[in-house]
Order: structure tokens, then C-alpha cells, then sequence
């Protein structure tokens, strides 16, 4: 079977393959929603995050340019979307966290596509934390599962390389990482990306659909 985790909407949708032609090449799971609803702030937080991004302009020649545009074409109703025009005018991490205390409201905020997007998600929400959803819920078997990343990531990028599941860093994908998707660390990666791990492969960046396919045999054979 495969499972997909929306990476477009930061793992706030997660889908199952189905041999059901009638509903697609995948279904999505409706009890993942259910679950991270707990203490969603909805139509309120959506509001909140509207006025910031308003607020969050560059003047230039005089003229105020908006530098975060609300995307309701990419959103959903568990992920709240933004296009970012300019990453480096973007305020860190940090001050959404701020502005979020402030407010009581509670999400978590992600900086992706190498920081031109922010996704809005549930607190409950995120790729890491919908493996661990699959685990509890289905009681499915980690160390049988195999995650693929870029170089570099998003805001919750080092939560998929740790664990008992398998990864896949494909190089050459994601490597120009916006700085600003790193201003909330104060540490190194390399202090939780285990870089030495048997469940870690890194590809060439030259690599081919065929070494991927070895790259797999090797790592379910461990």
C-alpha cells in the first residue's frame, strides 16, 4: 500500500492508494482530520493570520508592496496558505510564535517551498507527526516505511529523519534553502539529523529512478 503525506499543505492531509477506480488513485483519511481538530482555531486563526499578513509590507520607491498574500487556492480547511513575494522581508519563525501567544491561539506555522509559502496547520498537524498518527491509529509497522527528502527542508524538515522508519535524501532537491526557514534554530542539524544512521541513505545527485529502486531493496532489507 501507499501512503502519501500532503506535502503541499505541510501533512495536515494524509492519503491511502485504493484499487478502487471509482474513488481514484487515493482516498483520504477522514479520522486524520478528526484528529488533529483538537484545538483547531479555524475561521478566527484564518482572520488572525489575514490582518498579519497585511500588516507585513516593503516600501520601495515610496509605495508599500504587500510581502504575504493570502492563497485560497492553495488552502484547505486544515491548511491555511500564504505566498511569500520576498523571504527575506519575512519575519522569523519566532515572531508568528509571539504574535501567537498573544492571541491564545494554537497551530503550527511552516515555513516551506524554500520560503515561498507559509502553511497554517493544526498543532496536531505535521509530517512527522501523521507518521507517528499511523502508528497509533493503525497500528502500522515504522521500520517498513520509507520516507523520501530533499538537501533541506522546511520548519519541520529534521522530524522526518529521525525514528525508526527509513529515509531517502535525494540530493540536488531543495538544497537553496531559504536562511529564514532556519532562524528558529539555535543548534546545528547535525545534532538531530543522525547522519551515520543505517535507516539514512543519501543519494548521488545524479542519481536514477533505478538507483532509487536499489537504494530501496537495500534499506527494506535492513
Amino acid at each position: 500500500m501507499i501512503l502519501m503525506l500532503s506535502s503541499g499543505n505541510s501533512g495536515s492531509d494524509l492519503f491511502y492508494s485504493t484499487i478502487n477506480p471509482e474513488d481514484g488513485p487515493f482516498v483520504i483519511d477522514f479520522y486524520y482530520h478528526s484528529h488533529i481538530e483538537y484545538r483547531w482555531g479555524g475561521e478566527g486563526l484564518r482572520k488572525t493570520f489575514v490582518r498579519w499578513a497585511g500588516s507585513v509590507t516593503n516600501k520601495i520607491a515610496g509605495n508599500e508592496e504587500h510581502v504575504v498574500t493570502v492563497a485560497e487556492h492553495l488552502s484547505t480547511n486544515y491548511c491555511y496558505t500564504f505566498e511569500v513575494k520576498n523571504a527575506g522581508r519575512v519575519p522569523p519563525v519566532k515572531e508568528l510564535r509571539k504574535l501567537l501567544r498573544i492571541q491564545a491561539l494554537h497551530c503550527n506555522v511552516i515555513y516551506c517551498r524554500n520560503g515561498t509559502r507559509i502553511n497554517v496547520i493544526p498543532v496536531l498537524a505535521s509530517r512527522s507527526q501523521a507518521l507517528r498518527y499511523l502508528y497509533v491509529r493503525w497500528g502500522l509497522d515504522l521500520s517498513k516505511m520509507v520516507v523520501f527528502v530533499g538537501d533541506s527542508g522546511d520548519k519541520d524538515y529534521e522530524g522526518l529523519l529521525g525514528g525508526v522508519h527509513k529515509s531517502i535524501i535525494l540530493k540536488g532537491i531543495c538544497c537553496n534553502t531559504s536562511n529564514q526557514l532556519l532562524a528558529n534554530r539555535n543548534y546545528p542539524l547535525s545534532d538531530v539529523m543522525p547522519v551515520d544512521s543505517p535507516n539514512i541513505l543519501q543519494t548521488s545527485q545524479d542519481c536514477k529512478s533505478t538507483d532509487v529502486r536499489e537504494f530501496l531493496e537495500n534499506l527494506l532489507k535492513s
